[in-house]
């Protein structure tokens, strides 16, 4: 496991601690990103967006907390300026 991967991994079982499996996905570029997750809750697979709407995670701390993740990514030596960066796995 990568620590992009350690370090989503600890983002998501804080947002959702009682999770058995994490589905995660982030498309990182220059000025703009995209990240999401499903996690599989009591045997059911839930998308972040969803919990959020829900009322199982705070969005705007899931948001903030996605910012900080791309934030990391980007400041990473690993990063390719120019180039879509794509860290997407299951755990």
């Amino acid at each position: 496991m990568t620590n992009f991967e350690k370090q989503a991994v600890d983002m998501v079982k804080q947002l959702v601690p009682n999770c058995t499996k994490i589905e995660f996905k982030a498309d990182i570029g220059d000025t703009s990103y995209r990240v999401s997750f499903f996690v599989f809750i009591d045997g059911e697979r839930k998308q972040c967006y969803e919990l959020a709407d829900d009322g199982v995670i705070d969005e705007k701390k899931m948001e903030d907390m996605f910012a900080a993740y791309v934030d990391s990514v980007r400041m990473s030596e690993s990063y390719k300026t120019g180039e879509p960066n794509i860290i997407s796995f299951i755990s």
